[in-house]
């Protein structure tokens, strides 16, 4: 599966990414495989990487913003990246 993503000509698939993504399909494949993939253990998972990100997010969202008070980055800058993140953070709480 990683060879043919990897191999893919149509996409440009960052090696980490990749990996991870990969990781993480085995992983949930072996535990169905071992009969531990039920629904409440899914949805704790799922909610905790969803808070996980979130946090990160928000990480993120100040450090662009001691980027901005250093004069790092110019406003316009510090928007477009506000946005991205805003756009980001709805996602994510949208599924809470």
């Amino acid at each position: 599966m990683e060879e043919r993503l990897a191999n893919s000509q149509e996409e440009n698939i960052d090696a980490q990414i990749l990996n991870e993504v990969s990781a993480r399909v085995i992983g949930n494949l072996r535990r169905r495989i071992d009969g531990n993939d039920d629904a409440d253990s899914a949805l704790l998972i799922e909610n905790l990487e969803r808070r996980m990100r979130l946090n990160a997010l928000r990480a993120e969202r100040g450090e662009y913003y001691h980027l901005r008070a250093q004069q790092k980055i110019s406003n316009e800058t510090l928007m477009k990246l506000l946005h991205d993140l805003d756009l980001l953070e709805a996602l994510l709480v949208e599924h809470e």
